[in-house]
């Protein structure tokens, strides 16, 4: 009995027995720092108040460039770190999520020149897909709301 549970041992794909959290986690931190050297920061936050400035706009009001520049700078100032730890942090999260096997793949794709490219591009596909999102989002919010409340509160759903 006892040799075929060493045989069985030994059957085990060589990654399977040798993989820790803490590999994993090593691993996210290069695919990590590898997707910010080529992440534009800038411009996914400039999607966060794209907006607004189009909700001014709608509304009649006309923002100068420096205002547009003071409201960029603000954001700026305000998301740049807490996103970028935030980035940073998903190391750990991926550790928990992926194996060694994935996250190593991710690694490597964006340490080539097109993962370097999709990673620069990802803050302009955001911003082209939110206003759909957003449209959907609004179009659903009316019926949508009511029915959330009435779940919330403990009451027959809606019709």
């Amino acid at each position: 009995m006892k040799s075929l549970l060493v045989a069985a041992f030994l059957t085990l794909p060589l990654p399977a027995l040798a993989e820790t959290r803490e590999e994993r986690v090593a691993i996210a931190q290069e695919y990590v720092e590898l997707a910010l050297q080529g992440f534009d920061m800038a411009t996914m936050i400039e999607t966060m108040y794209q907006p607004i400035l189009q909700q001014v706009a709608a509304g009649g009001q006309t923002l100068s460039e420096a205002q547009v520049a003071e409201i960029r700078q603000l954001y700026l100032d305000t998301f740049t770190d807490p996103l970028t730890q935030l980035m940073r942090d998903q190391s750990e999260i991926m550790a928990d999520m992926m194996t060694l096997a994935e996250i190593t793949a991710l690694r490597d794709f964006y340490a080539t020149p097109e993962g370097r490219s999709v990673m620069a591009k990802l803050p302009q596909l955001t911003a082209a897909q939110q206003p759909g999102i957003l449209k959907i989002v609004n179009e659903n919010m009316e019926a949508l709301m009511p029915q959330v409340l009435a779940i919330i509160n403990g009451e027959a759903p809606a019709p």
